[in-house]
């Protein structure tokens, strides 16, 4: 499997402990989804990255603990500080009416016949998720859209075609902050 088709699912904030135990933030929705995985692959980048069996992971506070096999103190775990946390693409099931959020971004986004513009990340704000959305250089309206994922918003989605076709209601150019 190639390496760029792995997803950055979290973050290895610091030790826990003084037996191993790493602090992480999940990217996972809901949080703890990220211990659905038993093998995590630890890196800067997903090219440098290393496998580690997941032993146990476990919500606390904001944050998740985890164990990782072959982690069993606090030097150990300080080495991995800073770490990115990825896991293989093929291991991620996704529902039919689901997207992973990095087969988003890039996609061409479209009001009926207008292009506004291409995702270049997605936001949560607890409510929806919501598509940022940077018009063309050379758009008539330079700028940036903050578009809300809901059903009401989103018509299509087309991953092949790279193209996402909204509906904006009334009042939607409030979304939208013009660049000068």
């Amino acid at each position: 499997m190639a390496r760029n088709s792995y997803l950055h699912v979290g973050d290895i904030l610091a030790p826990h402990g003084l037996k191993g135990t790493i602090s992480i933030y999940s990217h996972t929705r809901p949080a703890d989804a990220v211990a659905g995985y038993s093998c995590w692959w630890l890196g800067e980048s997903a090219e440098s990255a290393t496998p580690f069996t997941l032993q146990r992971c476990w919500q606390h506070g904001k944050r998740m603990l985890a164990t990782l096999e072959g982690v069993n103190d606090c030097d150990q775990a300080g080495r991995l500080k800073g770490l990115k946390i990825w896991i293989p693409v093929d291991d991620v099931v996704v529902e039919d009416d689901e997207y992973l959020w990095e087969e988003l971004i890039g996609c061409a986004v479209v009001h009926g016949d207008e292009h506004l513009g291409t995702v270049t990340a997605l936001e949560a704000y607890g409510a929806q998720d919501n598509l940022v959305v940077v018009s063309d250089a050379d758009a008539s309206r330079p700028g940036e859209w903050l578009i809300p994922f809901t059903e009401a918003v989103v018509i299509a989605v087309d991953l092949d075609q790279q193209r996402i076709e909204v509906a904006l209601p009334e009042g939607m150019d409030a979304c939208f902050t013009p660049k000068f």
